[in-house]
C-alpha cells in the first residue's frame, strides 16, 4: 500500500497538499509579457488586481455585537478594564502602542502572579514531618570525579534514621 501514512508525511509546510496561487497561471512576469497572455486574460488580470485593493472602510473594527456573540460572558467581563485602559491610552500614545501595552500587560501581571504564588508556595508550605502535604525539594549530591580533591564526596545521610527524615530530628516541639 503506498501513499501518505500516518509516520510518512512530506515535509512541507502545505502537509503535503499542492499549494494552489490564487494569482493564477499568469503571476509570472514572464509569462504575462509573452504572446500566449490574450486580451481576456489581460482584462481578467486588471480585474483580480484591483479586487485586492480594500475598501476605505476595512479591515473593520470588531463590533459590540460581535463580540457578545463571540465571546463568552467571563471573558469579556475580564477584559473589559484592560478595553477602557486601552482606549483612554489611544489619545495620548497611538493606536499601536495602546493596543501593545493592552497586550503585554495583562500578561505580564498573570506571569509575575503565577511566579509569586509558586514561589510563596515553595516557601511557606514544604512538606515537613508535620504534614502531609507541600512540596519537597531536595539538593542532589555534587559531583566529584576521580581526581578531585573533593572525590569521594562524603554523604551527608549516613545513619539509617536520617532518610526521609522530613525535619523530625531538627524539631524544637515534643522532645519529651
Amino acid at each position: 500500500m503506498s501513499g501518505v501514512s500516518k509516520y510518512n508525511y512530506p515535509s512541507t509546510h502545505t502537509g503535503g497538499v499542492k499549494p494552489l496561487s490564487i494569482r493564477g497561471i499568469f503571476e509570472d512576469e514572464r509569462i504575462r509579457l509573452s504572446e500566449e497572455f490574450t486580451d481576456e486574460e489581460r482584462a481578467w488580470r486588471k480585474q483580480w488586481l484591483n479586487d485586492q485593493k480594500l475598501s476605505p472602510n476595512e479591515p473593520r473594527p470588531e463590533s459590540e455585537e460581535w463580540i457578545r456573540e463571540v465571546r463568552n460572558p467571563i471573558r469579556r467581563f475580564l477584559s473589559k478594564p484592560w478595553q477602557l485602559f486601552e482606549s483612554s491610552l489611544v489619545p495620548v500614545l497611538g493606536k499601536t502602542p495602546a493596543a501593545t501595552f493592552r497586550y503585554v500587560i495583562p500578561k505580564s501581571l498573570v506571569i509575575f502572579a503565577a511566579t509569586y504564588f509558586t514561589w510563596y508556595h515553595l516557601k511557606y508550605n514544604q512538606n515537613d514531618w508535620t504534614r502531609a502535604y507541600g512540596a519537597t525539594i531536595q539538593m542532589p549530591k555534587p559531583r566529584a570525579f576521580p581526581g578531585d580533591k573533593e572525590f569521594p564526596v562524603k554523604r551527608d545521610k549516613e545513619d539509617p534514621s536520617d532518610f526521609c527524615d522530613r525535619g523530625f530530628k531538627s524539631r524544637n516541639v515534643f522532645l519529651d
